[in-house]
């Protein structure tokens, strides 16, 4: 009995300073005894909740439940461990607890009622929830990700993969959870080592990168990688890893590498055959060009012919109408592409007419018509005559991308090298003119075209058949002369028209002797000419000199040539 107060004082003292809230009801589940903190969480003092009940001081269906729970520990003696619960006091108070109820034995043995302890657990639920919201979040993030991600632990096992994963790399996640992301399964041979060392720099920090990677098929792609270290309260739980596939991207830039390259090279020096090979050349980056052809349209005779053809089956195209009954002919005259292929062929009816043509050899033909502004100038053609795969529908879009800027370089350069003629060449008879050959008289003067000769050649009578027969008549003596100069003359001899009815050839390395021998030619062939009416036979006078030596002035020399040539013109009169 004496004991017994100082149990109670020992007991009161406890349950005053705890902060979880302690209570003991009796068997029709009034509180008998409650410590600070359950009455301060209720609202009231200890001493108004003595004899009270749950209905006092919670919403009924709370209240109800706590009832059932008492109930049932009195009647089995089965306590309730640790149950979460959300608690709403009357004064609207709303908190998560952690309720734990026993049978409240007496002396005896015999359950009297319940001692209940219930701490209060709001600020953790609110952490799991805010970590669960976390948690989904993260997940609908990974799982919708527009981008290709993984989620492997520090040793690089794979843990998740979104489905854009398995869209790009064709692996589902059963297929690779637990595989090592390391292991070759992604990347190719020669890229191994490089995965482990990007594996490192992810999980030192962040990681952007751009490489190959390998799919499911073996088809190898690039891809852009970004990588980030996933932390939980400092600590390292693993690395999620992007990849990104940058194919168009890359395509992009080598098509404006191609673009840039051509366009380049239609304002460089090169010639016109040289551009055609340089655009053979860049579009073999983008796209087969094995069998490849450049087609262009001769505007004055209405025909199309082939500068430029790479084609092992068929290496000579010959020239043909604009209305040839052929798939070049269709696309110059239509101005837009045409792809075939062997299934095409069987079921289009307007592929037809041109079945015959097209042939059993070839497999799989595309070309595109070159346009400059909304004039079609000719076609590029690419084909196969094995691999009736190797080109598609995407790659006409590519081709026609690809030829507008070809058209362009064409026609810039052939405008070019149209201009470059005209400065050096005689419009009327397609000679040299005066100002290209004395250039050439300059280059030449140099001890490696020594002995240099000069012919100097004069039309007898051009006026009279101006007078006689008309301007177009003589113009036709003159274009007929320069036809049997270029055709008597030797490859390296520059022929040239100095004006009027005069011509001039330049001889490099050619003795006296030797152009005495042409010399002669040129008159035998001139007199022995049959051409009808006999008006347009030449009649010409001959001058010529050979320098063994370094000449001091062109002009000077150009003054003898032509004063031997009019001492001929006098003896032929």
């Amino acid at each position: 009995m004496k004991a017994i107060p100082h149990e109670q004082y020992l007991l009161h003292a406890l349950m005053n300073n705890i902060s979880d809230s302690i209570y003991f009801k009796d068997k029709k589940n009034r509180f008998v005894m409650v410590n600070k903190a359950k009455a301060e969480n209720s609202g009231v003092t200890p001493e108004d909740m003595i004899g009270r009940t749950d209905f006092d001081f919670f919403p009924r269906e709370i209240a109800k439940k706590s009832f059932a729970d008492d109930n049932r520990i009195i009647k089995t003696g089965r306590p309730v461990i640790d149950k979460v619960e959300e608690i709403i006091h009357l004064n609207k108070i709303r908190h998560w607890v952690s309720v734990t109820k026993v049978p409240w034995y007496d002396e005896g043995g015999k359950i009297i009622g319940t001692i209940g302890i219930t701490r209060g657990i709001t600020e953790r639920k609110e952490a799991e929830e805010a970590l669960l919201k976390s948690q989904q979040e993260f997940a609908s993030l990974f799982k919708s990700s527009p981008e290709a991600l993984v989620y492997t632990d520090e040793k690089s096992n794979i843990l998740d993969i979104n489905p854009r994963f398995t869209e790009l790399f064709g692996y589902n996640l059963n297929e690779v959870k637990g595989r090592n992301l390391d292991n070759g399964m992604i990347h190719p041979p020669e890229k191994m080592e490089e995965g482990k060392w990007i594996t490192e720099k992810a999980l030192k920090g962040k990681l952007y990168y751009e490489t190959i990677r390998k799919k499911k098929d073996g088809t190898l792609f690039p891809v852009y990688i970004s990588g980030s270290r996933v932390m939980l309260d400092g600590k390292l739980q693993g690395v999620i890893t992007m990849y990104k596939d940058i194919t168009e991207r890359k395509r992009n830039e080598e098509l404006n590498k191609v673009l840039y390259n051509i366009s380049k090279a239609a304002n460089s020096p090169i010639s016109l055959n040289q551009l055609y090979k340089t655009i053979h050349q860049e579009l073999s980056t983008i796209i087969d060009t094995t069998n490849f052809y450049i087609a262009l349209v001769d505007g004055k005779e209405n025909k199309i012919f082939f500068p430029f053809n790479i084609d092992d089956t068929k290496p000579i195209h010959l020239p043909r109408t604009i209305n040839h009954n052929s798939l070049v002919a269709e696309v110059i005259r239509t101005g837009k592409s045409i792809f075939v292929n062997q299934e095409m062929i069987k079921g289009e009816k307007f592929m037809m007419e041109f079945k015959e043509w097209f042939g059993t050899l070839r497999k799989v033909w595309l070309g595109s018509p070159l346009k400059v502004e909304d004039r079609v100038i000719g076609a590029v053609v690419v084909q196969s005559y094995t691999n009736p795969k190797l080109y598609s529908e995407k790659d006409i879009g590519l081709l026609e991308f690809v030829s507008s800027q070809v058209a362009t370089a064409i026609e810039r350069k052939r405008t070019d090298e149209k201009i470059r003629y005209l400065s050096f060449h005689d419009a009327l008879t397609g000679l040299y003119n005066r100002a290209y050959f004395e250039e050439e008289l300059k280059r030449y003067n140099s001890p490696r075209y020594y002995p240099l000769s000069v012919i100097m050649i004069d039309i007898n009578g051009l006026k009279v058949v101006n007078d006689t027969f008309g301007h177009d008549q003589g113009d036709k003596l003159l274009q007929h002369l320069a036809s049997l100069l270029n055709s008597i003359s030797r490859k390296g001899d520059v022929v040239a028209r100095l004006g009027g009815d005069e011509f001039v050839i330049l001889l490099p390395s050619t003795t006296a002797e030797q152009v005495h021998d042409f010399h002669e030619r040129i008159k035998k062939t001139c007199e022995e000419d049959n051409i009808k009416p006999i008006y347009l036979r030449p009649s010409i006078a001959l001058g010529c000199v050979t320098q063994k030596g370094e000449y001091q002035n062109a002009e000077t020399l150009l003054k003898e040539v032509d004063k031997r040539m009019y001492q001929d013109k006098n003896i032929t009169r």
